[in-house]
């Protein structure tokens, strides 16, 4: 692994290394969307509208699994490259342990509250709740144990194999739509049997990330963890980016759902949970690309092979705006093609989705910088400038626009509000990324001097 990662890569060897990545959030986003397919065409779009009422209670435990995920093993990634291994190994086991805890933790208080509870307080009309009740009294588990997947897939791209992240998104994905057809289709058991599928798909994940880390995995290995509470304290803090990002993602919708039902009533919802499926696929390239890079950035950052960072730099950036270009061009040509899909049959839905697709597809000429610059911040271990990005675009430009806006220009005003927002994020990003080029991609005065994995500067820094 640690030659590979050091040493330069022809393009070849880049897409090698981070197609399996793609791969798997491409697998993942898809598995998702055919979820909601499957929901919205036999058991109807207000079903599908009431997945997105849910959406903002699994955000808040997706984004702990990927803040811990994604901090520890840019942490334990720079602790490979300074050749520190039983740290790292002591370090990835506890990451572990601290999730397994958080998932009985977090499963045991959801079904304290209850889910009706729950699904109340997310805004679900009497409409949508029964909706929302079916799903939640199953997928509560799921939303506990999904970190635990989350979790195995980052770390086997640490570990240097790609490939097995893609085999456990894959194997949960079969499992899932095979489910939602035997289940929803088969057997009629409408949104709870969705439910049953997406646990399913979940389990399956788990157990193939417990079967590559106790037979496959050649550089990291569980052993006996030991409480190290500045690590968990430094993860959490170096991965806050990735929290802030989905608990912004779960306000974000809360908003737009308070927002679109005042305008446009629950067929409004549905559209905009239409548009949600599509941000989410069409982003996932780029989610991949940089799940795939980040390892290799945090190995070097903490090699101090300065020159393979700028390489990967340029490489990435050039591969997202040609995949921005394409996202794009996707979104206007096979828009209506896609809004069909998830609303055939339903004239409501389907205008007020076509209303707004022009505005909404300049999301993804934008969206994808965005991802790429915060994903690299948490790789250099500097969280905080990614978590202030994520805290600006969300809670400040999204929220104002989509508060400020729609009384202006109605409907107009929604779907403009998300560009708008990923625009002003975009230029913070990119001003954040070059006033720091100097610290994580230009080679330092000392270049024996260590990084300091706990602090928050480089070492070199003055």
């Amino acid at each position: 692994m640690q030659d590979f990662f050091s040493r330069k890569w022809s393009t070849g060897d880049y897409f090698k290394f981070v197609t399996p990545s793609i791969l798997s959030m491409i697998s993942v986003s898809l598995y998702t969307v055919v979820d909601a397919l499957f929901i919205a065409r036999y058991v109807g779009p207000l079903a599908m509208a009431s997945m997105n009422i849910i959406m903002p209670f699994f955000s808040f435990s997706f984004g702990v699994g990927i803040m811990v995920a994604a901090g520890s093993s840019a942490i334990i990634g720079i602790e490979l490259g300074q050749g520190k291994k039983d740290e790292a190994h002591t370090h990835f086991s506890l990451a572990f342990a601290f999730l397994i805890f958080f998932a009985f933790i977090s499963s045991s208080i959801s079904l304290l509250i209850g889910t009706d509870r729950i699904s109340s307080v997310l805004g679900a009309t009497g409409v949508l709740l029964p909706f929302c009740v079916d799903y939640l009294d199953v997928f509560v588990f799921g939303i506990a144990i999904v970190i635990i997947q989350i979790f195995f897939e980052f770390f086997m791209r640490l570990d240097g194999k790609p490939i097995w992240a893609l085999y456990t998104t894959l194997g949960a994905g079969m499992t899932n739509i095979i489910l939602d057809y035997i289940l929803i289709v088969v057997f009629d058991m409408g949104i709870k049997g969705a439910a049953i599928a997406s646990v399913a798909g979940i389990v399956v994940a788990i157990v193939t990330g417990t079967f590559y880390f106790m037979y496959k995995s050649k550089v990291l290995q569980f052993t006996r963890p030991r409480l190290d509470i500045r690590f968990l304290i430094n993860s959490m803090v170096n991965g806050s980016s990735e929290m802030v990002s989905e608990i912004s993602a779960g306000v974000k919708t809360l908003a737009f759902n308070y927002v679109v039902i005042r305008y446009a009533g629950e067929y409004g919802i549905a559209a905009m949970a239409i548009f949600m499926y599509m941000y989410f696929l069409l982003s996932s390239f780029h989610i991949g690309v940089i799940m795939g890079v980040a390892p290799v950035f945090s190995f070097n950052y903490g090699k101090r092979n300065f020159a393979k960072m700028r390489e990967l730099m340029r490489t990435s950036l050039v591969v997202t705006l040609v995949a921005s270009v394409a996202s794009y061009s996707i979104a206007i040509w096979f828009g209506s093609d896609i809004i069909n899909l998830f609303a055939k049959g339903k004239v409501e839905v389907i205008e007020i989705a076509e209303q707004g697709l022009l505005i909404f597809a300049v999301t993804f000429l934008i969206e994808g910088f965005c991802i790429f610059i915060s994903g690299f911040f948490t790789s250099v271990n500097n969280g905080k400038l990614s978590a202030m990005v994520s805290f600006l675009k969300s809670f400040v430009f999204t929220l104002g626009f989509i508060f400020l806006l729609p009384p202006l220009i109605g409907m107009d005003g929604v779907w403009l509000s998300v560009p708008l927002s990923e625009g002003a994020a975009l230029l913070i990003s990119a001003y954040l990324l070059i006033r720091t080029a100097k610290l994580y991609l230009r080679p330092p005065e000392n270049k024996n001097q260590p990084v300091i994995i706990f602090n928050q500067q480089p070492a070199n820094a003055k």
